[in-house]
């Protein structure tokens, strides 16, 4: 068990400025609570935590430019200390998978009130996980569900599909993923059988449907 800090260090990474003011304002009443930062995009967030070292990020997903769960993955390859916690109204199935394959240890929807972000702190300080009622719910459904994409789906083909999504050709997929331009067409091919999408707007739209954007 990690042992409780008499300080905490605590960045803020949140492009709702409200928000993000509101919460830095209430966290800065505890006294174990120290704000060292807060950052209003992806890129201005990993700066923030290389230079200000927080013991913990609150890490919205959606954001300008790098979005969270692309920065979470950065993080927890660079700087494996930093605990992360998820603060974000997404509960789409994309969203929860990532959350769930990265291992994110913290995860809160913005719908809780304050007091469920102090609770996640303290939690993910003692090296505990700590889910909101409303992502655990989500994330039991969506492993019960026979259909869900992730479970038709590989990992690579997913990978393909937010490619896909984000409206990248087939020639710049396969160098992104270092692979064939004829493996890309094959994995392009297997996600539109699986997913029963008979044309790439409707994989599209599929795509858009389980928040894979």
């Amino acid at each position: 068990m990690v042992k409780e800090k008499d300080v905490i260090r605590v960045a803020v990474v949140e492009d709702e400025v409200m928000l993000a003011q509101m919460m830095c304002m209430w966290l800065g009443r505890h006294r174990h609570l120290e704000i060292v930062g807060r950052a209003s995009d992806g890129e201005r967030g990993w700066e923030l935590c290389k230079s200000a070292k927080p013991d913990v990020v609150l890490l919205d997903i959606n954001m300008p430019g790098v979005d969270g769960l692309t920065l979470a993955e950065r993080l927890l390859k660079e700087l494996p200390q930093l605990k992360i916690i998820i603060v974000s109204s997404r509960l789409d199935p994309y969203c929860l998978y990532r959350l769930h394959t990265l291992g994110i240890p913290g995860c809160v929807s913005k719908a809780c009130s304050p007091d469920i972000v102090a609770e996640a702190i303290a939690a993910v300080m003692r090296g505990e996980e700590f889910q909101s009622p409303d992502y655990v719910n989500a994330w039991q459904q969506a492993r019960q569900d026979p259909a869900a994409f992730f479970k038709m789906l590989s990992d690579r083909e997913i990978e393909v599909l937010r490619l896909l999504a984000k409206g990248l050709d087939l020639d710049a997929i396969a160098a992104r993923l270092q692979i064939t331009y004829q493996t890309a067409r094959t994995h392009q091919r297997n996600i539109r059988q699986k997913l029963d999408a008979h044309s790439a707007a409707e994989v599209l739209q599929k795509a858009q449907k389980n928040g894979v954007y």
